[in-house]
């Protein structure tokens, strides 16, 4: 009888082992995941580039904000951002990026060790270890390093072509 027991826990445990992985909705894992950003929230921090280290402050009342950089050459508004005479479109408010908040209808692609989100119009959230690890959209790519207690990233990357820029933010005000 034990061996016909172990068999047959021994048959479980294959069967249980072999099958398909099954992946969770992708609302109800961006919803554990993404934050949206306070109605009302000033942050600070500094913009780095390949041999510049331009401050910023950026604050949030409702739908408006307010970016204040000290810097000709950088342009930095809710759809823009230029740098060094490079132009491209956000594909959210730079409030958001920071919070790393990107809205739409994602459906998960892969869910293997790191689970790959698309929308219909291109953007990409990639998850690792249940964390916001990159957001990938019309050949940006912005990783995410360091989330604060208050749920802003503290370190993030963008990359754009040969372009690589830092953003580090230090505090609320």
């Amino acid at each position: 009888m034990k061996l016909i027991n172990f068999f047959s826990f021994f048959f479980l445990l294959i069967i249980i082992s072999c099958a398909p992985k099954v992946c969770p909705d992708g609302k109800e894992l961006l919803g554990k995941v993404i934050q949206k950003p306070p109605e009302k929230v000033k942050l600070y921090g500094y913009i780095k580039g390949r041999f510049l280290r331009v401050p910023f402050l950026i604050e949030k009342k409702g739908n408006e904000e307010t970016i204040k950089v000290p810097q000709p050459g950088l342009v930095l508004s809710s759809s823009l951002f230029c740098w060094n005479g490079m132009c491209f479109d956000l594909p959210v408010s730079p409030m958001s990026i920071i919070y790393g908040y990107f809205p739409g209808n994602y459906k998960i692609v892969n869910c293997g060790g790191e689970v790959l989100l698309r929308s219909q119009d291109g953007k990409e959230i990639i998850l690792s270890e249940g964390k916001l690890k990159a957001f990938k959209y019309r050949g940006m790519k912005i990783l995410y390093e360091k989330i604060s207690s208050e749920g802003y990233y503290k370190i993030l990357t963008i990359i754009f072509e040969n372009m690589r820029i830092k953003i580090f933010v230090e505090g609320k005000l």
